[in-house]
């Protein structure tokens, strides 16, 4: 079933975060999936979710593939490309992977959010690995 992983007050995942999307998100072996329901809360224009809320959800999915193999990471660089709406309502399949760990402390994730068989989006992100501390503020 995969193994979860949650920071508290993560906009995405974090389960005490009163405004935030609560996803429950899994994890196993370089790959990360969840299911979430959107709800009109999330949405920017006429019923169509938000693009910054799809982004976050895929940032997420793929900095969670990292922490799958043990990684501490943040994201240097993200691509994505938004293929088709999604609807409050709509019932989302995300989910991310490891490609291709870099040189160095570079590695090469890749993304997706679905709807059926619909790919809402697809992302791909290239994230650093850092010392657990480097979060902490000062």
């Amino acid at each position: 079933m995969g193994e979860r992983l949650e920071f508290e007050h993560c906009f995405v995942c974090g389960p005490k975060n009163p405004v935030g999307l609560h996803l429950d998100i899994r994890r196993e072996n370089k790959r990360t999936w969840c299911r979430w329901k959107a709800g009109r809360d999330y949405v920017g224009y006429d019923g169509i979710l938000h693009g910054g809320v799809l982004a976050a959800i895929m940032d997420d999915m793929m900095a969670h593939a990292a922490y799958s193999i043990g990684k501490d990471v943040a994201t240097a660089h993200m691509e994505i490309d938004f293929r088709a709406p999604a609807y409050a309502g709509d019932l989302l399949d995300c989910e991310g992977h490891v490609t291709e760990m870099g040189q160095g402390r570079a590695i090469r994730l890749e993304g997706t959010i679905r709807r059926g068989e619909t790919v809402i989006v697809q992302a791909r992100s290239v994230m650093v690995i850092v010392d657990s501390s480097w979060g902490k503020r000062p």
